[in-house]
């Protein structure tokens, strides 16, 4: 690997396949080395998990915008064993994303696997940036299923934007030269982004869900059941994720973990 190039490691929750992913990746080795290590599969709403009695077994990927390993793990395992075993040195950058679907408000940031990969990066002490992308609740689901590869013309176009638009904000984070505590930056892009505005600084907003597991009609199990109502009539804070998401705005919200610990865990 080259050392005069950043180092930038790319990942996401939604699987090595996604068209998202690979959108990002295109835009992103315009900017440094890229290195991806992804789930083999999606892996949405597991958070930071890690495994712990599975084996892992990276298997490199062909036909791949950058050197790439899809992993049989969660996005914090991609993260953090491609920091320990595939990688020759330590990345300057760990960017996971773009997600199929925003990852606003607290209860989905922390639940979020993207966000959850990214946050591992965070506390190996690597920059990071997680980037999701709202799409229509009408197209959603047929893009989850074909993972982002077959989009209609405005779409792909938004995708684009946000995939320029996350790479440019990459390029801002490595110019930093420092990594401010335990921070993650969360980017959301609203749907069909034009590209025009940048993301604006935002916090997580406060939303509560409610029991998200329904109970199946003449069934004995239940699962979980997303409502987009959640979103729709809750009412924002001004300057949160939320209310860009409801502006059509472009947001970052920058998550300081550090808050949580002691002061051992801020770096200079």
């Amino acid at each position: 690997m080259s050392t005069d190039k950043p180092l930038i490691l790319a990942t996401n929750d939604d699987g090595i396949q996604s068209g998202f992913l690979q959108a990002l990746v295109k835009e992103l080795i315009k900017v440094g080395e890229v290195v991806v290590c992804a789930p083999d599969g999606e892996r949405s709403w597991i958070g930071h998990a890690i495994s712990r009695n599975q084996k892992l077994v990276a298997k490199k990927e062909k036909d791949y915008p950058a050197e790439a390993y899809a992993l049989n793990g969660t996005p914090a395992d991609c993260v953090n064993l491609a920091y320990g075993n595939l990688l020759s040195r330590t990345p300057d950058l760990v960017v996971s994303g773009i997600n199929l679907g925003y990852n606003i408000t607290l209860p989905m940031v922390l639940s979020s696997g993207t966000v959850g990969a990214a946050l591992e990066g965070s506390l190996l002490g690597i920059p990071s940036i997680a980037s999701s992308m709202a799409l229509s609740s009408e197209k959603f689901e047929g893009i989850r299923t074909c993972v982002g590869q077959k989009l209609d013309a405005t779409t792909r176009k938004s995708l684009t934007n946000a995939a320029k638009a996350t790479a440019n904000y990459a390029k801002l984070v490595l110019e930093m030269h420092r990594h401010d505590g335990l921070t993650v930056h969360n980017l959301n892009f609203p749907v069909e982004y034009d590209g025009k505005i940048e993301p604006l600084i935002s916090f997580a907003g406060n939303l509560k869900l409610g029991s998200i597991f329904e109970k199946e009609k003449g069934k004995k199990y239940h699962q979980l059941v997303y409502k987009t109502e959640w979103i729709e009539e809750a009412e924002p804070e001004i300057g949160s994720d939320l209310w860009a998401h409801k502006e059509g705005l472009p947001s970052v919200s920058r998550l300081d973990f550090a808050q949580m610990g002691g002061k051992s865990y801020l770096q200079p």
